[in-house]
């Protein structure tokens, strides 16, 4: 069903003329382009700091097991709003791709990347696999740096706490990342699916109740 047609109401107005859509998303997307590459470089700016204060307080005790605590947290925060652009980013070219075939109705631009009301099962229609839209995604900055950096601090907590072992060290670091970034991922997309399967739900409620009435 086009995507113009579903849940529509007279009262949505929009004050972008349908030939605009696609201009419209153009902008959502360098928007959400821009705003990556400020998180990038905040990363590497407060990870810089981090590992500086690393190295010049090797002697003051336990430094060695909280800074990569840090470490590790910042990082997988940064991860969190840079997995949820790269995720804006394929909603946004869903759309471009619905505005191109003017299936995309006015109750569904957007005034952001990621809105709280979003299509139901756009995945499937611009990826592969509802996680990454493709393998050579993953090594684009804004997913691997945040692989690289939790790695590299992984790698000294596990040095500091389990052996000094490399091989081992490198064999438990790999598991620990790996593991935990897979699972961000599905459990994210899970959670996020969920709240779009709920406000469809509402969506369809309200128009089942008005028709009743």
């Amino acid at each position: 069903m086009p995507l113009s047609t579903m849940y529509s109401d007279s009262r949505i107005k929009c004050d972008v003329e349908l030939h605009q859509y696609t201009t419209v998303i153009r902008e959502l997307i360098r928007h959400e382009d821009d705003v990556t590459n400020h998180r990038i470089m905040w990363l590497l700016i407060t990870q810089g700091l981090i590992a500086n204060a690393f190295v010049s307080l090797q002697r003051v005790k336990g430094i060695d097991l909280m800074l990569p605590v840090v470490g590790i947290l910042v990082t997988l925060s940064t991860f969190v709003i840079l997995y949820k652009s790269y995720q804006a980013r394929g909603y946004l070219h869903f759309l471009g791709q619905q505005a191109k075939l003017g299936n995309l109705g006015p109750e569904h631009l957007p005034l952001d990347g990621w809105p709280r009301m979003r299509v139901k099962g756009w995945r499937e229609e611009v990826w592969k696999c509802p996680w990454i839209g493709s393998a050579s995604d993953g090594l684009e900055p804004y997913l691997f740096l945040p692989i690289l950096v939790t790695f590299a601090w992984f790698y000294v907590l596990l040095r500091t706490l389990v052996t000094r072992d490399p091989i081992v060290v490198l064999v438990l670091t790999s598991i620990s990342v790996t593991t935990i970034f897979s699972v961000f991922c599905v459990v994210w997309v899970w959670s996020q699916a969920k709240d779009e399967e709920e406000v469809l739900n509402k969506k369809t409620n309200s128009a089942s109740r008005g028709a009743t009435a």
